[in-house]
Parts: C-alpha cells; structure tokens; sequence
C-alpha cells in the first residue's frame, strides 16, 4: 500500500490512507489511443492475482490490464468492509465517525463503484477498451467523492490551523508594510542612498523569504495526490495552474523594467497561461499606447507611459483593472496574495537599484508602488481568513444544532417516561420501579455527557459568553435530575426541572437556527459587498442578550418555585428554615452571580 500522509490517528489513520492509496491506484490502469488499442501503464511489482500467468510466463500488456484491473476491484471489496465493520466498532465511543463511515458504505452502495470496478474487468478481459476507458473515469469521481466524504471528519482541525498559518502571514505582512514605511521616510528625509540601499535590500530580502514560506505552507499544494482537498475535482487546475503564472511574473519586471518591449512580451507569456484572455489584450498590442495595460505585477515604472491612469498599478490578482484579469481574479486568493508579495519584492528591488544610482525620486515611487503591493496582500490574506472563519461558524452552528435537537429528543423520551412513573401510585411501587427509575437517571446521565461535549465546543470556539453558560447551567441541571431520578423521586420537583431543560434545549436550537439564516444572509450580502470582518462571532450579540435574557428569567421562575415551598407563602421576608432550600437557595444564587458576570463580559467585550 502506497504511503500516505495524514492528520488522522489510530485506526481511522489507517482507513482514510487505504482510501487514499485505493484512490490513487484505482486511477485509470489504460489510456486509449486513436486506434482503440490500449496504452497500457507500466508494470508495477505486485503480489500474484487469481488468473495471472504462471511463474516464468509473460502475459501480454492486454491480459495484465485486466489481472491489475482484477486486482482493484478485490481491494475494493475489502475496502468497503473495512468501512462497514469499523461503523460497527466505532457506533459507541464515537457516533459521529460511526455515521460518517455508514454515510460512505452507504454512497459506496448507491454508487454501484464495487459493481462497476468488476464490470471494468470483464471489459477489459473482452478487450472492450474505448468502453472501459469511460468506465473508469466515472469511477474515478465516485472514489475521489468518496474520499472527500472520509476527509471531510478533519475538515475543523484543518480550519483551525488555515486560519492561523493565515494570521501569521498577516503578522508578517504588517512588519513588512513598517519597515517599507520606514525605509521611503529615511529615502524622504535625505538619508546617504548607499546606506538606504542596504536597508532597502534586507526589506526586500524579508519579503522574498515571506513568498517562499507562503509557497511551502499552501496547504492544497501539500496534499497532492494522497491528500486532497475539499473540492478534489478542482485540485489539480488550483495545484498547476496556482504555480506556473505566477514564476514568468515576477521574472517580467526585471527584464524590461522600463522599456517598450513589454507590452508584446506580456500578451505572448500570458497566452499560455490564460487562454480566454488574448482577446482583450491582443487588440491592445498593435498600437503602444497600452503598455499601461500592464500584466499583473508589472506596472512600467512610470517615465515611458506617464500618460496611462494608474495602468500601472494592477497587480496579480487585481480585480479592478481591465487588462490583467486573466490573473487578476484567481480563484484562490491565496496565490493573488503570494503574486502581491512577489510583485513588492521586484518593486523593492528596484527602488534599491535606484538608489543605487542615487535616484531618490524614482526610489521614492518605487517603495511607494511596494508599499501599496504589501497592503494589497494584506487584503487579500483578510478575506481568505474571513472566508476561513465564516466556514468554521457555519460548520459549528451545524454541528450545535444537530447535537441538541439529539439531546431533546433524548430529554424528552426521559420526560415522558419520567411523568408515567410518577402516576404509579406508592404502594404499587416496586423492584420494577426502581429498576426503570435508574435506567431513566443513566439516561439523563449520557445526556449531560452530550451536553459537556457541547460545552467543550462552545468554551473552546470562545466567541460567545451567554451560550456556554446556559450548556453549563442545564448540565448541572442535569445532574440534579439524575441524582433524583436516582434516589426515585419522580415527583413535580423532578418534573419541573426536565421542563426547564426542555425549554433550554429549545431555545438553543432556535437561536442556533436564526444564527445559521444570519449566516446566509451575510454571505449573500458579501457576494454583493464583500466584508472585512475577519474575528466573525458564532451568534451575534442579540442573540447574546436573548440567551441572557432566558437565563435570567429561569432564574426568577424558580425564586418563585421555592417561594411555594415556604411554610407562609404570604411572608413578605420569606425566612427560609428548610437545610435542602437553603442550599437551593444558594446554587440559585451562583447562578444570578454567573448571569451578571457574563452580562458584563458581554459589555466589555472580553469575548473578543
């Protein structure tokens, strides 16, 4: 089995690698040339399959087609048992996985792939090679669906450390933009050239080795075969097409810096590259006066083409100008960014040549040109950072929500089953009693254990304050209610607190669905007006201030249940005696104290 790298563990490692290297050996094993006749691959060393040739004998590259084809469809098949006995072993430490990998046995199922890699054999054996060539890229996009479905588990963790390699990029970038800024008020304030050239040079020398470090660390480039991205079927234009624009850019400004020959340069480089766009530049090319209509990366320092309005500031990536979005809009903002940062090193390098000449003018508008490059990037790493946040709230919400309508419904069945026993009268109350009065309280127990988990979520996504205090009130709630269950109290006490854990878990999935609407909403309007809003929160603070506002009325609704259980209801005072309300008394008090506290973390915004 090929090796392959992923950020998996133990045995679901071994899984989603089997899947990996099924996928990649599942690849097409013939292409088909004009005749029909089979090209087949190389042979590989592998171990001996039902029908191969005998020790000794060489099988034709026809019947070693369909011996390898015979081969995948066997792994295949274990594959898929692999994938339904792990469901079955994992179904109780680990639900969710469990219904992932049923999820996939299932597409595996409905897809009809292990019939069809055994067709592909009998094609083959046949020597029906047009046939089983079409055959076998169908079945290419089921196994690449299928292995996206087993990568998608990692898909938080993988978001997590996006987001941070982006933050830190970003925190380069802004050292960058400082030192730049330093370097052209020195060049302003008439500082020796010769010593601002070498400051100039380590500037860009820095930016140099930001561009090689973003280039390393593109996480979709990383992956490659064995690791593909969420979209598989566009990795490999992302993977290609990313890199080999971005190399003849950089390398545009250094041969003719300030000279005609650009502007029929650019049209031929950028003809390879970007098919669909000739024909708005090509027009240009016959009559110079667009060599302003610079390729991205490329603005034309000035002196030749004053005339042009800013052509020359579009850089890669740059949206809006007319002649470079053959590259201008990339679909992944990340190589706009890396092609800003390259761009800024080659206007750095420049100014530090004209320094070097003792230029300050055109070394001013040089650095300047760099500058705006750098803030470029900077934008370009924000929204991929928004786009990277807005992607885990919208995963998060989805997966609060579907954890609590599964705890309400477990709420529920214990609810109901808790009010059917308390109907039995006292004196029919038995072992049978006791025995279904404990199983409601282990119940309620593995509730409380969900609600933990979503409080770790909750805690460790840390942009709210109210929601993860209202999952702890109600898991300690929970706990009450086990414990009661536990001793056979089933009466109106126990009773009202599942009713408060209900209301809780209600309006949890309410507020959850109003913040996963917001969310629709907000993508619509940035498609329209992008955002910069990079730190999104989970829920906004509205649904902040109605989650305090349930809490404190739970809070008021159970100071007027104890004020029931008062020996004088009437007593204006409401002295309490009873040591079991006193130390009700005083938990209800914690929970005022917690809803205060929180109601001023969410003044100060310390959850920012």
């Amino acid at each position: 089995m090929r090796a392959a790298r992923f950020p998996f563990h133990e045995g679901w490692s071994c899984l989603v690698v089997a899947a990996a290297a099924f996928t990649s050996s599942a690849s097409p094993v013939l292409a088909v040339g004009q005749d029909g006749a089979p090209t087949p691959r190389p042979n590989t060393t592998t171990p001996p399959a039902a029908g191969s040739p005998a020790r000794g004998e060489v099988a034709s590259p026809e019947a070693q087609l369909a011996i390898r084809q015979s081969r995948v469809a066997d792994q295949y098949t274990r594959l898929e048992k692999l994938l339904f006995d792990i469901a079955a072993l994992e179904g109780a430490e680990n639900p969710r996985r469990s219904a992932l990998l049923r999820r996939a046995f299932e597409q595996s199922a409905d897809n009809l792939t292990r019939k069809q890699l055994e067709t592909l054999s009998e094609l083959l054996r046949n020597k029906e090679y047009r046939r089983a060539s079409e055959e076998q890229v169908e079945v290419m996009k089921d196994l690449k669906a299928l292995l996206d479905l087993l990568l998608s588990e990692d898909r938080p963790e993988r978001l997590k450390s996006d987001q941070e390699r982006i933050r830190e990029f970003i925190k380069e970038v802004d050292r960058l933009i400082r030192l730049q800024s330093s370097v052209q008020g020195r060049t302003e304030g008439g500082v020796d050239p010769k010593q601002l050239e070498q400051e100039q040079a380590k500037v860009a020398e820095r930016t140099a080795a930001l561009g090689k470090k973003m280039e390393e660390n593109q996480p979709d480039k990383s992956r490659s075969a064995n690791q593909p991205p969420k979209d598989a079927d566009e990795a490999d234009p992302m993977g290609k097409s990313s890199d080999n624009p971005i190399e003849p850019k950089p390398d545009d400004p250094k041969s003719p810096p300030e000279s005609e020959p650009k502007p029929g340069d650019r049209p031929a480089e950028a003809d390879p590259n970007k098919t669909p766009k000739p024909s708005e530049p090509m027009p240009m090319q016959p009559g110079e006066p667009m060599p302003g209509e610079p390729m991205p990366g490329e603005p034309m320092p000035g002196e030749p083409m004053p005339g042009e309005p800013m052509p020359g500031e579009p850089m890669p990536g740059e949206p809006s100008q007319g002649a470079p979005p053959e590259e201008s809009a990339p679909s992944d903002p990340e190589s706009a960014a890396k092609k800003r940062i390259r761009a800024a090193e080659e206007r750095m390098r420049e100014a530090q040549k004209r320094l070097e000449q003792a230029q300050r003018d055109a070394s001013l508008d040089e650095q300047q040109k760099a500058k705006d490059e750098l803030e470029k990037a900077k934008a370009d790493l924000e929204e991929i950072l928004r786009q990277l946040r807005e992607e885990e709230v919208e995963r998060m919400l989805a997966l609060l929500e579907s954890r609590f309508r599964k705890m309400l419904e477990m709420e529920l069945r214990v609810y109901e089953s808790t009010k059917r026993l308390d109907r039995i009268p006292e004196t029919d109350r038995g072992r049978d009693f006791a025995i279904q009065a404990n199983n409601l309280s282990n119940d309620q127990r593995k509730i409380a254990i969900e609600a933990d988990k979503a409080l770790m979520l909750l805690r460790e996504e840390g942009s709210s304050v109210a929601f993860p205090e209202t999952v702890e009130q109600m898991r300690d709630e929970m706990g009450i209610v086990g414990e009661r269950l536990a001793s056979l109290k089933t009466n109106f006490i126990t009773q009202e607190s599942e009713e408060e854990i209900i209301a809780a878990l209600e309006e949890l999935i309410t507020a959850l669905q109003k913040a996963q609407q917001d969310q629709q909403q907000r993508r619509q309007q940035d498609q329209q007006q992008p955002s910069s809003e990079q730190d999104q929160p989970l829920v906004d603070g509205l649904a902040e201030l109605k989650m305090i506002r349930a809490l404190q009325m739970r809070v008021n609704s159970r100071t007027r249940r104890y004020a029931r259980l008062l020996s004088d209801i009437e007593d204006p005072i409401g002295q309490v005696t009873d040591e079991e309300l006193v130390d009700a008394l005083e938990q209800l008090s914690q929970r005022e104290r917690k809803v205060l506290e929180i109601t001023r973390d969410l003044i100060l915004e310390k959850n920012k």
